[in-house]
């Protein structure tokens, strides 16, 4: 299991603790709905550490796993997790910008995502 990143800043131990926090609570929520471990971590660092102090939680999505076989968007912001349908490797980027919208999950997030899930395809 690889976790994708949007950028690369480079994080503290104690923010790496905090990914590993939320993929938890992520797998809690897949755990529920009975979906199988998930293909592809998104993280966006910057919702864990900004200016060299790590944050619990953040305003924004910062964490995204995408199940595909259920086309299953789980999401954190640290305190509260969501989950979306969406099977991201067939959208467009308009549609992606609509999903972006409606869903607020960060658009960036869901490029990378489209993009990581679209080359699996293909492979």
């Amino acid at each position: 299991m690889q976790i994708h990143y949007t950028n690369d800043l480079e994080l503290q131990d104690e923010a790496q603790a905090l990914i590993d926090f939320d993929m938890g609570s992520i797998r809690q929520m897949i755990l529920a709905h009975r979906d199988p471990e998930p293909a592809v971590w998104v993280a966006a660092p910057e919702g864990y550490q900004q200016h060299g102090h790590v944050l619990r939680d953040s305003n924004a999505i910062r964490l995204i796993a995408y199940v595909a076989d259920s086309g299953s968007i789980y999401a954190t912001d640290g305190c509260n997790s969501c989950r979306h349908i969406s099977h991201v490797e067939k959208s467009t980027q308009s549609e992606l910008k609509t999903l972006s919208g409606t869903a607020q999950l960060p658009i960036d997030m869901l490029k990378l995502l489209n993009q990581l899930v679209a080359n699996r395809t293909k492979s």
